[in-house]
């Protein structure tokens, strides 16, 4: 409860909370300016996903690339599929799934993960699907409490990733959470219990 009460409005832009999940930073995206339109770089887009394989050191190396100078090309990536929605979620929710980030984050804006150059530290977390309906005392500790209402709805065998950009020797900073493998990709879809408030 701690953990939601700390959520933080997004710009404008974006349109999309992500919470602070218990941080005292500021721990969402910036938008800065409408993406470029569509281009010949969708073969770009599908090495960049073929960079970052599945598992545990794919998922770091994917979240260092997203606080790189060209991290808004790289979060482009992370827009989902229907097949994908229907691979996370269950069927109740994952069209609804699709309806939602379509407004709130893969909007065409582009997205930069704000994060300031003296954040250099990576803390990651992750849970299965089958933890997080459990509600173990790891993903508790680990992740926002809107799981605990969105576990039920979440696809077993699904590992889903929560990080934080912080300074050296700081635990708070800024956390994002949300990043997901299916499909022989990585997918991104932040603070999807908000889903269920629809």
């Amino acid at each position: 409860m701690k953990r939601l009460a700390l959520s933080i409005t997004c710009t404008a832009l974006l349109g999309l909370t992500l919470t602070a999940c218990g941080d005292s930073g500021s721990d969402t995206p910036a938008s800065a300016g409408s993406a470029p339109a569509a281009s010949s770089g969708s073969s770009s887009a599908a090495s960049k996903r073929a960079a970052f394989p599945k598992g545990d050191a794919g998922a770091k190396s994917l979240m260092e690339a997203l606080r790189a100078a060209d991290g808004p090309e790289t979060v482009k990536t992370l827009q989902p599929t229907a097949a994908d929605y229907a691979a996370v979620f269950t069927d109740d929710l994952a069209g609804k799934a699709e309806s939602f980030y379509k407004t709130k984050l893969w909007n065409g804006q582009k997205v930069d993960m704000g994060v300031s150059a003296a954040q250099t530290d990576l803390k990651v977390f992750q849970a299965t699907s089958e933890d997080i309906r459990k509600w173990t005392k790891a993903v508790e500790r680990d992740f926002p409490g809107g799981y605990k209402q969105l576990g039920p709805h979440l696809k077993p065998g699904l590992t889903v990733y929560r990080w934080k950009y912080t300074e050296p020797g700081e635990d708070s900073g800024r956390a994002y959470e949300g990043l997901v493998y299916v499909n022989d990709h990585w997918i991104w879809v932040p603070k999807a219990w908000e889903i269920l408030e629809q």
